[in-house]
């Protein structure tokens, strides 16, 4: 039970790792972060665990963060590594590491340090200063989008996982079978999102509005919140469902890391052409709507986009409400029936 709990603290480390790779850094902090992480790996590596998938992310971090030779040096010991440390498919770990981590070289060029205005090809009939700048512009949205991406899939995750090994770790001596569960949800919330950081690559990442409410029920109520959950909409359309599936995945987030909440309302109703969800919980702390928060911007950047609104107010008696709503044609004539349920 204490490698599990190892295993999990290591792979959210390397998670959090890779985040930082989103953001300005110099050279230095990035071959500290990618030794870090090379560190890291290494742990799973001893204990018999050849993580494929995480070891290619590595790769695929060296190739893009270090000149050629000792990128490709670090990238092909990488995958020899993982592939020497699986003792039942050696050749299928090597391979499945290799892949993924060209796939990351290649996805993540665009997150590379920018170059020179000087080294900049010129565009045709286009000065210079002008195709430099377009160039920095469309490099600095990329990267945006992508972080806000990542920030959606990982901080739900992660907020998961923190909050069931913090119970795991209350549990463990007292209620060892109960331990062992949670420990074991853990794994499973750690193989989703490892799924989704694979689909964010491939830049397609459907996201399912029943499937984000029952894990938001069942976050909430292992941190002994109360919780109602009523759906009431058409079916609608991939897109619509998967922008209001990531602001419940956020508001959910916000409930576990800023409030003391004891009760919360998840709704999502059909109201015409449009699809309303709102998130309602008490134990607000008192402050300032975070309209600044990256999450929030997040949330309302992806409504927006949608031909959404979005708000997050504080209202009276301590609650915070998380409110958008989408224009949503149904996309068919079939209507669901309410969906009530409550913790």
């Amino acid at each position: 039970m204490a490698e599990l709990v190892v295993l999990t603290i290591d792979l959210a480390l390397l998670l959090l790792l890779q985040l930082t790779y989103f953001r300005e850094l110099g050279t230095t902090t990035r071959h500290v972060t990618l030794a870090a992480q090379i560190l890291l790996l290494l742990a799973p590596l001893a204990l018999g665990y050849a993580w494929a998938g995480v070891a290619g992310l590595i790769a695929g971090n060296a190739l893009l963060v270090l000149r050629p030779p000792a990128g490709w040096a670090t990238f092909t010991l990488t995958v020899l590594v993982t592939g020497l440390a699986s003792g039942t498919s050696p050749g299928e770990a090597a391979v499945a590491a290799a892949a993924t981590g060209l796939l990351v070289a290649l996805l993540g060029r665009p997150l590379r340090p920018t170059q020179d205005p000087a080294d900049t090809p010129d565009l045709p009939d286009v000065p210079p200063a002008v195709a430099a700048s377009k160039v920095h512009t469309a490099v600095a949205a990329e990267r945006m989008r992508v972080a806000r991406d990542l920030h959606d899939l990982l901080g739900y995750s992660l907020s998961a996982i923190k909050l069931k090994s913090e119970l795991a770790h209350r549990i463990v001596d007292d209620q060892p079978a109960d331990a062992k569960q949670q420990l074991s949800e853990i794994l499973s919330i750690t193989h989703h999102a490892l799924a989704d950081v694979r689909s964010l690559a491939r830049a397609y990442r459907p996201l399912s509005l029943a499937d984000t409410s029952d894990s938001a029920k069942a976050m909430l109520a292992a941190s002994n919140i109360d919780v109602r959950v009523e759906l009431d909409h058409d079916p609608l359309p991939e897109p619509v469902e998967s922008v209001l599936a990531a602001v419940l995945c956020e508001a959910v987030t916000n409930i576990l890391r800023h409030s003391d909440a004891s009760s919360c309302t998840i709704g999502v109703r059909q109201r015409g052409s449009a699809v309303l969800l709102d998130v309602i919980n008490d134990g607000a702390h008192a402050r300032p709507a975070s309209a600044d928060c990256n999450g929030v911007r997040n949330q309302a950047e992806r409504v927006k986009a949608a031909g959404g609104t979005f708000s997050a107010r504080h209202a009276d008696g301590g609650l915070f409400h998380v409110h958008a709503t989408i224009p949503a044609p149904s996309a068919g004539a079939h209507h669901n029936p309410p969906d009530h349920r409550a913790s």
